[in-house]
This record gives structure tokens, sequence and C-alpha cells, in this order.
């Protein structure tokens, strides 16, 4: 299969008149994202999945210690006995015995780090990481440097998180104080941009004004789903804008010749079925971003290298987020 820049795929060009709309919908497996691909009109069926990258995280097993410190990792902020990152065992907090995991533990300062200098600004990232035992319910932080990604975790499990890195540095560190919690298990993994779109589906010139609406059934809290417009799928890196769900946030970013910027952040439970609808009236850079009918954003996007592209890509980056239907056309 012929691949140009982004995407690689076949698609449909559809041609609208003012108020058509084309009307895309999910059922079965495939209401499930990546559940074996989505299927278009006109028998165009396409099957992308998520691709990981490797592993970046050196000893995120925490197997390899050199004195007191986590092999491959580098400490900030420990004094002595308190604040301390120490070699535990499974079950074990602070002074404990055993081996293979590590404790953070810290009663008076939130100053304790570890960190590895493993990510790429702007890259999309699947973090993954084991909480074994808190014995002192505070709250550990597990972000990238720039806060494009900023978890706090007081409770046992094993955690997932996906989102674009706005530092290059892997942070894992005290936020509130007292703590003692111990973790394992510490994975990052890059998403690979044309893996996290589903795909291409159709061009249309938007001169004339454009709607999206999406109906987002599903979504794995602290990971992404939606759609991404105004793509050139020619361009490297590419050019769109995009608007998501995580669960928490209704976000709304641009990326203009591989630098994203963000241009809305509300807070935005997903209900089941409710439509996230993207508006471009005609004339205007002016954008109207709704959910269940309520105007949340009205961000502008003016870059000439993302307002005279016609590319639509739904994206998500966890198999489970789901999405219903969706339906395009002209204002």
């Amino acid at each position: 299969m012929h691949r140009k820049g982004l995407l690689a795929h076949s698609r449909m060009e559809w041609g609208f008149v003012k108020g058509a709309t084309i009307n895309v919908n999910f059922d079965g497996d495939e209401s499930q994202f990546f559940d074996g691909g989505w299927s278009e009109v006109g028998g165009n069926t396409l099957n992308d999945k998520i691709v990981l990258g490797g592993e970046l995280v050196v000893n995120g097993n925490f197997a390899n210690w050199t004195g007191d410190d986590p092999d491959g990792w580098t400490v900030a902020g420990e004094v002595g006995a308190d604040p301390e990152i120490s070699q535990v065992g499974a079950g074990q907090g602070h002074g404990g015995v055993g081996l293979g995991l590590a404790n953070m533990f810290a009663t008076a300062v939130n100053t304790l780090v570890i960190r590895q200098t493993i990510l790429t600004i702007g890259g999309w990232y699947q973090w993954t990481i084991d909480i074994d035992s808190v014995t002192i319910a505070g709250i550990v932080r597990y972000r990238d440097e720039g806060n494009g990604i900023l978890i706090v975790y007081s409770t046992p499990g094993s955690k997932l998180v996906t989102g674009r890195s706005g530092g290059t540095r892997l942070e894992i560190g005290v936020r509130n104080k007292p703590v003692d919690i111990t973790i394992d298990n510490s994975s990052a993994n890059q998403l690979t941009l044309i893996s996290i779109l589903n795909a291409l589906k159709s061009q249309f010139g938007l001169a004339d004004g454009f709607f999206i609406d999406v109906h987002i059934n599903a979504v794995t809290t602290d990971t992404q789903v939606g759609v991404i417009w105004n793509l050139d799928d020619a361009a490297t890196p590419a050019n769109f804008g995009m608007a998501y769900m995580d669960g928490t946030y209704l976000v709304v970013d641009k990326n203009v010749n591989g630098i994203y910027s963000n241009l809305a952040s509300v807070t935005q439970a997903v209900t089941p079925d409710q439509i996230l609808r993207i508006e471009n009236p005609a004339g205007t850079n002016a954008l109207s971003i709704k959910y269940n009918g309520v105007e949340k954003a009205t961000p502008t996007i003016a870059d000439a290298s993302v307002i005279g592209n016609t590319g639509i890509a739904l994206f998500s980056t966890e198999a489970s987020n789901a999405i219903s239907k969706v339906t395009i056309g002209k204002l």
C-alpha cells in the first residue's frame, strides 16, 4: 500500500453541499474503537491498531541498586532517612526488609523525586506503574517534567496513563506528605501517531464551514479519545486541530509544524453517547466546541499551515475507548 506522509490508507473523497451530512454508525465489535477497525460507506474497511514503541525506562522493575539508589534513576531531594528512597520487598513500607521494589518516604517535605531523561517533548506516551503498598496514605506523583502529564496516586494497584509529554524527563515524586508508598514496574512506551489515529475518514473543503459530531461511549480515565480536523496527511510533521476527552477534561489543542499548543482545557466528565461537537463557521477561524449541546470553548486557529487542510481523523490512545457514531458535514 502506498504511504504518503502521516497516514497510509485508502480513502473516499466525499462531495458536500450545505446542510448535507454523512453518518458513520458503529455496532457490535466495531463499537470498540480498535477492535477490527470500522467499516465505511462503500465498503472501505480500515484496521488500525495502537502500536507501542520499545521500553524506555531503565531498571523500571527496581531490580538493580547501587548503595541506596536505584540504578538508572537520578535521585533528588533525599536527605538521610527522611526523605528517602530505599529498596524493600513486596508488601513492605519504609524500613522494611526484602529486595526489588522502591519505597518513597517523607514526613515533612515534598521534594523527593526520582527521574529519567527519556521523553521527547510533544510525543504521545503510555505510562504504567504498580503501587505495591501504601503504609502512610500520602500522594505520589507520576509525571513528565513539563506537567503535560501529572497524575497523583494514593491507593495500591496497577495504574495506566497516556498522554502527550511537555518535557523530556519522566519523574516519580512525593506530592503530599507524610507519605510511605512502595512502587514497582515503572514503564514508558511511545505511541506512534499513525497508530493512535483510527483513519483519515474524509476530505472536503472547509471554506464553507463544517461540523463534526462524535458520540463518545466510553473513555478509560487518564487516556484520550477524540477527533482531529484540518489534517494535512502529506505534511511531515503533520498540522491539525484536535479535541479530545480523558474522562475528566475536554481538551482542545493545535499542532503547527510539529509543535503542540493547548487552546482550551475544561472540566467535563463523559456521559455515554453524548455528542462532542466541533463547529467551524464559514468565513471565520473561531471554533465552537460543544458537549451535549452546551458550548465549552471558543478557540481560534488562524495558522495558515492548519486552516487550509481538509483531513479528518478519529483517534484514541487506549484500545477500550469507544465511539458509537460520527456525523460530519457542512454547516
